[in-house]
């Protein structure tokens, strides 16, 4: 396909991305802080541009092709004029933002897009940025990351009297992420979507079963607390696709 793909950061969720999308767009170019990544996105074909974030002033990608830009950074200083920096530089005609749940404030009951905010301020402002930058975009709100590679019960192994652990997890697999993503590029879906698996055990169920089954010291969550169910059918419905990768 004609279309560029721009996406900037190459950590745990960019890099696989573009792997992914290199399959089915000639052009994907990953923006990085670091270059120790070179020898590898070169050996996959992809394009890998050293950039200080900060210091986006002008043009990076000089081709004439529509250009999707995909910001896979996570909120760090500066964030609002980092992402408007790269919306100058890249000039695309398709945004597609990974923000996240907790963008929502720490309340109880379904949440869905249209539920009031109030939870992470710098997530809000960069959405409302997206959003009045008037180019078309997606906002994706993900759940809390989980992998192969990567689950959350490795930060709670060993400890005793976590809190609220009656409140309910809101997770996503990286695998769904990726495949998300490929489809909202190749149908052009445009708004804002909840990315959140559809199965919501507590903490206390979930991190006490996962720190077992992972081989971990075992953890151990008092029963209290409540929170948000996040609800994610919106994009799937549209998508016309289940979840397809487990949390368990």
């Amino acid at each position: 396909m004609s279309k560029e793909i721009v996406i900037a950061g190459a950590g745990w969720l960019g890099g696989p991305l573009a792997r992914v999308l290199k399959e089915s767009y000639k052009h994907v170019t990953v923006l990085s802080r670091s270059d120790e990544q070179f020898a590898f996105f070169k050996s996959q074909h992809i394009s890998l541009i050293k950039v200080d974030y900060s210091q986006i002033e002008q043009s990076i990608i000089n081709s004439e092709t529509t250009k999707t830009l995909i910001i896979c950074i996570p909120p760090v200083p500066n964030y609002c004029s980092i992402i408007n920096g790269l919306v100058k530089a890249i000039n695309p005609s398709h945004i597609i933002f990974t923000s996240a749940t907790s963008v929502y404030s720490q309340t109880s009951g379904e949440v869905t897009e249209t539920s009031t905010l109030g939870g992470n301020p710098l997530l809000e402002e960069a959405e409302t940025l997206i959003i009045n930058s008037g180019v078309l975009y997606s906002i994706l709100r993900l759940g809390g990351l989980i992998g192969e590679d990567r689950n959350p019960s490795s930060h709670f192994s060993g400890k005793r009297d976590i809190s609220n652990g009656g409140a309910p997890v809101n997770l996503i697999h990286r695998e769904d992420i990726i495949q998300i993503i490929t489809q909202v590029i190749d149908k052009n879906i445009q708004g804002i979507f909840n990315i959140v698996y559809p199965s919501h055990p507590t903490r206390k169920e979930y991190y006490e079963k996962q720190c077992v089954q992972r081989g971990l010291a075992p953890c151990e969550f008092d029963s209290n607390g409540n929170g948000k169910i996040v609800n994610g059918s919106k994009i799937s419905d549209i998508l016309n696709r289940p979840y397809r990768f487990s949390i368990e």
